[in-house]
């Protein structure tokens, strides 16, 4: 299967067939040495100075999106393809996300710090999964929501609380 650029209004979403290869997460990207698929590939093409092996992309493709303040690109591995979703919007479009009720509820539901679990119930959702990727998340790119563990944001101690907002 060949790797697919899709273009949305809104962000350009790129599929790789196969999914992450070795041992790392999702959250480790960009963090820690991946498992290289082919070395001895990897080590000519490097050495013929057509690609670099250092592990920089993803730091880099997160470093450029900071610096033209736009929202921080999604990983995803599922169905056997790594997906990277690289959005369009800027950071502040929070401003919009501000005027619905549901967001400002749960920015005061979280005065007080949640677990995953609490934020879904609150929602009234099944899935946590889907709870905080889809609500929470964009409030913790905006700045609006902080997690009390940050380096860690997996961590099943992890807690979600609001934080007051510069005007």
């Amino acid at each position: 299967m060949p790797i697919q650029l899709i273009m949305f209004e809104d962000r350009i979403e790129i599929h790789n067939p196969g999914g992450l290869y070795g041992r790392i997460t999702i959250d480790q990207l960009g963090k820690i040495q991946p498992d290289t698929r082919n070395p001895v590939l990897a080590s000519a093409l490097e050495t013929l100075g057509i690609t670099e092996n250092r592990y920089s992309g993803i730091p880099t493709i997160r470093m450029e999106m900071e610096k033209y303040n736009l929202r921080q690109p999604e990983f995803l591995d599922e169905r056997g393809s790594f997906i990277v979703k690289l959005y369009k919007e800027s950071k502040n479009d929070y401003e919009d996300m501000s005027n619905d009720e549901e967001t400002n509820n749960l920015i005061v539901f979280c005065k007080t710090p949640r677990t995953r679990k609490e934020v879904c119930d609150y929602l009234g959702l099944n899935s946590v999964t889907y709870a905080i990727q889809t609500y929470v998340n964009p409030l913790v790119e905006a700045g609006v929501i902080k997690l009390s563990i940050p380096d860690k944001p997996k961590s099943p101690k992890q807690l979600y609380y609001s934080v007051e907002r510069e005007k």
